[in-house]
């Protein structure tokens, strides 16, 4: 996706992350309708943040549904390559990621370190439990393995004190 690169750029793509957080729909629509062509798709030049993933952080579902209404893309990546589903996910906001899904953001795309969604969800808690069910649920890889060679089933393994439902899933899954 495209990435600002010139100050004018720049400066709408701050523009409009600023807006996400603020909340502010009216600002964005306008953006959206007079800015740059696909801005709501834009990375910002410094760590690639799109307003989904801002959206999705901030555990925001309403704004992610007005934002992919105006046309966002549910599979943009960061520069780390983690799409707004994996930060979703990583931070257990399970509403979030089912808005994501139900706009066909595809579970099987990997981050640059080669961890898929289901890694994201590896976390005590039962909100990742629940992001990691709708993972499963809708097509992440089971059987995903890391740039350094570690199976997500072993990731998870490794803290199976706190996250034994999670092995137990992947598990009966297939993994």
């Amino acid at each position: 996706m495209p990435v600002a690169q010139n100050r004018l750029e720049t400066l709408q793509v701050c523009k409009l992350l600023q807006c996400v957080r603020e909340r502010d729909r009216q600002q964005i629509e306008k953006l959206t309708l007079s800015g740059l062509p696909h801005l709501i798709n834009y990375n910002d030049p410094t760590e690639g943040t799109t307003a989904l993933s801002v959206a999705a952080i901030a555990n925001d579902d309403e704004m992610i549904e007005f934002l992919l209404d105006l046309g966002a893309h549910p599979d943009v990546m960061d520069f780390k390559g983690r799409t707004a589903a994996m930060r979703a996910a990583e931070y257990g906001h399970v509403h979030c990621l089912e808005k994501l899904v139900k706009a066909s953001a595809n579970l099987g795309l990997t981050d640059l370190e080669g961890k898929g969604i289901i890694f994201y969800c590896i976390s005590p808690t039962q909100r990742h439990a629940k992001c990691m069910e709708v993972a499963v649920s809708n097509g992440a890889e089971l059987n995903n393995v890391a740039k350094d060679g570690c199976p997500v089933f072993l990731f998870s393994c490794e803290s199976a004190q706190e996250n034994e439902d999670m092995c137990l899933l992947l598990l009966q899954k297939g993994s």
